[in-house]
């Protein structure tokens, strides 16, 4: 069956009901579950309104679709995540990275990615990992080293990128140290 992207989120608990069935589908190692989460993607992908980023990009940035396409980034095999990611995510993160919504799908991301995603992640927004702190999203430089953890190779790479990031702006003021 064809959806439209409006028709995931009318009324507004289906994309809770799709993310259950997401859940559940996997948890029963069903392989339904790989088209439905594909077709789910698909469907996010499908171009709206013109706009200059990928359809994919723009459900990231929306608070009821990104909850979907996190769902889906939990429960994609490794080839659909790098696919996902090479596609529509390549080139934007630091601009995910910061943004108050989609970070935590580049969190979700970077909890399920292959090595090779998250050494291409690493390499864009590594030097940028400032930004998203600043900005008050530490999660997705948990999420990051979390990846490096699982891929030992990396974490030479992401502990420099970490110590690199001493000199950044805070968005507040640093508390006063207790006496």
């Amino acid at each position: 069956p064809q959806f439209s992207p409006p028709a995931l989120l009318t009324p507004p608990c289906a994309s809770l009901c799709l993310q259950g069935a997401l859940c559940a589908l996997h948890r029963s190692q069903s392989p339904a579950c790989a088209r439905f989460c594909r077709a789910l993607i698909g469907c996010l992908s499908q171009d709206g309104p013109a706009h200059q980023q990928s359809p994919l990009l723009m459900s990231l940035h929306d608070p009821a679709r990104s909850h979907l396409l996190e769902a889906a980034m939990t429960v994609l095999d490794p080839p659909g995540l790098r696919e996902l990611f090479r596609g529509h995510l390549r080139g934007h993160l630091r601009g995910v990275a910061s943004h108050r919504v989609a970070n935590h799908g580049l969190q979700r991301l970077l909890d399920h990615a292959p090595e090779d995603v998250v050494s291409e992640v690493l390499a864009e927004l590594g030097p940028a990992l400032q930004e998203p702190l600043a900005r008050g999203h530490p999660g997705v430089v948990i999420a990051l080293l979390g990846a490096a953890q699982r891929h030992p190779p990396l974490q030479g790479e992401a502990l420099k990128c970490l110590f690199q990031v001493g000199h950044a702006p805070f968005s507040q003021k640093p508390r006063p140290l207790l006496r």
